[in-house]
């Protein structure tokens, strides 16, 4: 779509420069997520956020946005999600894609199929990925400082240590776009339907197609938010670049994503991480910060220490504050995601327009970008009834 470059040598140690990480760095305990501390810290109130995905517990606004059939809409657009993830939460505690991996596969068969050349192995399953659904498919070598060193039970709310098989060997990252017209109602309950739909997306992608590796007669482990933050992952996976937001931005289709992963043991070949200029747009940019309603998005500089234990130390990075953030959605019962609709990466590349915007932004032209994207009122909120009708 537009220049990248690719970067060679090994993907680990291109994090390690590009985020100056340090050897006192640890892998994150699942249970010190802000969703995670929801339930156990009282700090975090999540007041009725949560339980207004029930339809029977909702409670609509006068604001535009989040009336009846926005609520439907956006409940709707979670309920396969939250029905196969919660399936066994009752005797388990397990919520499957954000707490635990998933489980839904069936057995596979007894022995391994007889594979092609490693090259061919590969193209053959990012074939079967954009197949299934993926809008765009990287791989990674497992790289477990990005596992979580422990997941959390929301039942018990214990936080148990978490260890994928010593087989697995890669990732597979999966790229699944979400709403172009729905992200500029954001934040609505209405906008929040395409959150949703990003995940049922995902779920059905990533079963799928561990599904398919499982078929093959190797292990397949499918993951959405659990076991691994998949950001990093997917830089390594040659899949966008890291932006201001805290969000991993895409050549195809900006911030405006899910991530899903399949672990496997299946023997691929890894992509390499790609730079197309977001860090250098992000540091002159600050949309997303300017635009953020609580502030939670850093202006200054990247920094190696984060605003609260929500996030990594030791890792020099813009870093979101997740306590001011998930306040904020909480204020208003639906996520909030302003800094992807305000995001100048956060386009409609089918338009010819669009894409040389982007060229824009990725040259030292950069700035005209900037003042471009406000001049033309991208990023500008629609309201419901905009898209509605």
């Amino acid at each position: 779509m537009f220049q990248q470059k690719k970067i060679d040598g090994s993907a680990k140690s291109y994090l390690d420069q590009l985020f100056e990480i340090k050897p006192q760095f640890q892998r994150f305990n699942q249970k010190n997520d802000i969703f995670n501390r929801s339930m156990w810290d009282d700090k975090i109130n999540p007041k009725n956020f949560y339980v207004s995905y029930d339809i029977t517990n909702y409670k609509p606004k006068k604001s535009k946005g989040f009336d009846h059939w926005d609520y439907a809409l956006r409940n709707a657009s979670w309920h396969l999600t939250d029905v196969v993830g919660e399936m066994t939460f009752p005797e388990t505690g397990r919520v499957e894609g954000f707490t635990d991996y998933y489980t839904t596969q069936t057995k596979g068969p007894p022995t391994k199929v007889d594979l092609p050349s490693l090259e061919e192995t590969t193209h053959r399953i990012k074939k079967a990925s954009t197949m299934l659904g993926a809008g765009m498919v990287g791989i990674c070598e497992l790289d477990d400082r990005w596992v979580y060193s422990h997941n959390f039970s929301r039942k018990t709310q214990a936080a148990q240590k978490l260890d994928l098989p010593a087989t697995i060997s890669h990732a597979i990252l999966l790229i699944l776009p979400m709403d172009y017209e729905l992200s500029k109602t954001i934040p609505s309950a209405l906008g929040g339907a395409t959150t949703g739909l990003g995940y049922a997306s995902s779920l059905n992608v990533a079963t799928a197609l561990a599904q398919f590796i499982t078929n093959l007669g190797y292990e397949a482990i499918a993951s959405l938010n659990d076991t691994a933050q998949s950001i990093p992952m997917a830089i390594q996976a040659g899949l966008g670049e890291y932006g201001r937001n805290g969000l991993l931005i895409t050549p195809k289709y900006g911030p405006n994503v899910r991530i899903a992963k399949v672990f496997t043991d299946l023997p691929l070949l890894p992509d390499q991480p790609i730079e197309f200029g977001v860090k250098q747009f992000c540091e002159t940019c600050r949309k997303c910060s300017d635009a953020c309603p609580v502030k939670a998005i850093a202006k200054a500089e990247p920094a190696a220490t984060p605003p609260n234990f929500s996030s990594h130390s030791f890792i020099k990075k813009w870093t979101v504050n997740a306590e001011k953030c998930f306040k904020f959605w909480v204020g208003m019962n639906t996520d909030c995601a302003i800094c992807i609709r305000v995001c100048p990466y956060n386009k409609d590349y089918s338009k010819w327009w669009n894409r040389l915007g982007i060229r824009l932004a990725n040259s030292p032209l950069r700035k005209i970008m900037r003042w471009l994207d406000d001049k033309l009122e991208f990023g500008k909120r629609q309201a419901a009834k905009w898209w509605w009708a």
